[in-house]
Order: structure tokens, then sequence, then C-alpha cells
């Protein structure tokens, strides 16, 4: 079975991932607070919470759904490292029809042959996604002296993702490594407050000797958002300016995206085996490795003999 690699979590990677799924008219937004006020202008279809794994977990006594409400998506993760895309999943495959979204074929076939499966098999069904795994695997950072298959050892910092979905007036907390969904308990006017509460118990748990956490929202792609905030303005031209600028904000930071991720898939060790022959072959390479090695080199040394060098 082909393995799957590590994704980094950011916005513009899981934005661009959906895509490559096939979805359309959602988007990732990154939230740098629990507050009331981070929450205040969004509408969010799910959020996705990333934590560093430490084993503590085994003492959460909550109990599994023993009978998952039908029509709930949730899934065993079945292989390493793909509980990002799986967290992800969990907040598509249980979104209802919206305007503007639009899943795809791939996860449309997926929620469709998947329904009637057994928690486990779920699992099961995304891993033997070709599709699914070839656009996970893609924004995998080149890694060309690391085996695929090397697994991470006792001083390794091991992440790991969970969702958080309304569904049918509960919110539930979709874990692959769980036996099944946590119900969170119902909500009548707001989900997000539920979702809150429990990513901060769990935060809290972990505060004393952990801070890397990570909270996103899946939101409606906010093009779409402005687009609709236009239409509805129109001989309003102080208001259509500001939703113009705002709109060529958020295509600039499409764009923006999009050249992030063309670097994160390149691939520059040539470059840097290349640069190694420069240096070595105008003679300051070793001299550089010893300075390094001593910590005694000069701040501007070794990046001014690299650009001479790359200059050549």
């Amino acid at each position: 079975m082909a393995s799957w690699t590590t994704i980094e979590s950011d916005p513009g990677v899981f934005t661009a991932l959906v895509e490559a799924f096939g979805v359309k008219g959602v988007e990732f937004t990154e939230l740098y607070s629990l507050d009331e006020e981070s929450f205040a202008d969004l509408t969010p279809y799910g959020l996705i919470f990333l934590f560093k794994w430490t084993g503590e977990d085994k003492d959460d006594t909550r109990e599994a759904t023993a009978e998952p409400p039908a029509g709930l998506f949730c899934a065993k993760q079945m292989v390493s490292n793909a509980c990002a895309t799986q967290a992800i999943l969990g907040v598509l495959l249980n979104l209802e029809e919206r305007q503007g979204l639009a899943l795809g074929s791939t996860l449309s076939e997926l929620r469709t042959f998947s329904a009637d499966l057994p928690y486990d098999m779920r699992g099961l069904a995304i891993e033997n996604s070709e599709a699914i795994r070839t656009a996970h695997n893609s924004f995998a950072r080149p890694e060309p002296f690391v085996s695929e298959e090397k697994l991470a050892g006792k001083d390794d910092d091991v992440f790991h993702f969970v969702a958080y979905v309304p569904f049918r007036g509960r919110v539930y907390e979709l874990d692959g490594l769980r036996n099944g969904p946590i119900d969170l308990g119902s909500f009548e006017f707001s989900w997000v407050s539920v979702a809150r509460a429990a990513v901060a118990a769990r935060v809290e748990k972990y505060a004393a000797s952990e801070i890397k956490f990570n909270l996103m929202a899946v939101v409606r792609d906010k093009r779409h958002v402005l687009e609709d905030q236009r239409a509805q303005l129109a001989g309003n031209e102080v208001g259509l300016l500001e939703v113009e600028h705002a709109l060529a904000q958020e295509v600039a930071k499409r764009e923006a995206w999009a050249a992030e991720n063309d670097r994160r898939r390149h691939n520059y060790v040539p470059l840097v085996v290349d640069l190694f022959k420069v240096l070595a072959e105008k003679q300051l390479l070793a001299d550089l490795v010893a300075k390094a090695g001593t910590g005694t080199g000069s701040s501007g040394g070794a990046p001014a003999a690299a650009a001479a060098a790359a200059g050549k």
C-alpha cells in the first residue's frame, strides 16, 4: 500500500488541497484566539484543530458515540500521516447542500460509496482512494534524503488533527484515532460556542507543557461572499469601492498562497548541492564548515561567499 506523507498545517495548503479534490466554494482561515471576537465575522462550516500528540489522551474518559446518527460521516484512521486529510473530510462530507458549494465527483462518490460501511471500512475507503492520496501527497515537502517509511522516534514531535462539526442540532468531535465520534452536546443557535469550549478544554489540559496548537475554520470562499455583496450594492459607489478593494485583497491572497505552495513543492536540493560545489571549487567550503562547527564564523561571511559563488 502506498504511503501518506505529512503535510503542513496552513490555510493556503488546505484550501489548495480541497480544490485538488474537486471541491469548490470553500477555504480555510487561521484563528489565533478562542475569543468570541475571533468568530464574530465567521460562519464556519467546521473547525480543524492541530495539537501535539503526547499519548496523554489515553486518560480521556469520554466515550465514543455507540450509535452515530445516520448520515454522519466519521471514519477510523487506518494509515499514518492521513489525519489532516481525514479531519478535512470529516467537515466536508458532513456539509449539507449550500449555495456556491460543490464537493466534486471524488468526494461525492466517496460519500455515496461509504454511506453504509462500518467505521473502520470507511477509513480503508479513504486510504484506498488514489485520487485523495495523490492530492494529499502532492503537498509534501521534498525530502530526498529521508525515507518515506521513516517512523517518528521518541524524541520527534508528533502532531494530530481532529475536526469539530455541527450535525442535526448537535456538535461532534471527529478523531480518527478513537472508536467513533464524540458527542459534545446540543446547540440551539450557535454550534461554535460548544466547539470552542471543547477546544479550550483540550488546550488547557496541555497548557502547562505544550504551546504548539493550531486552529482553522472551514468557511465559504471569501471571494464568493464579496461577489454576492457587490451584486447587492448596485448604485452604492462607496460600498462598491470597499468591496472591490476587499476582493482585490482576496485575489492577491490567493496568488500568494499559490506562489508559496509552489515553493513548498520545489526541490531545492540540486541548487544547494551546486552551491556547495562552487564553494568547494573556490576553496571556501572547508573554511565555512569549520567556522560553522565552532561557532566562530562572522555573521556575514557565509552569505557573502554564497552570494558571490551563486552570482558567478
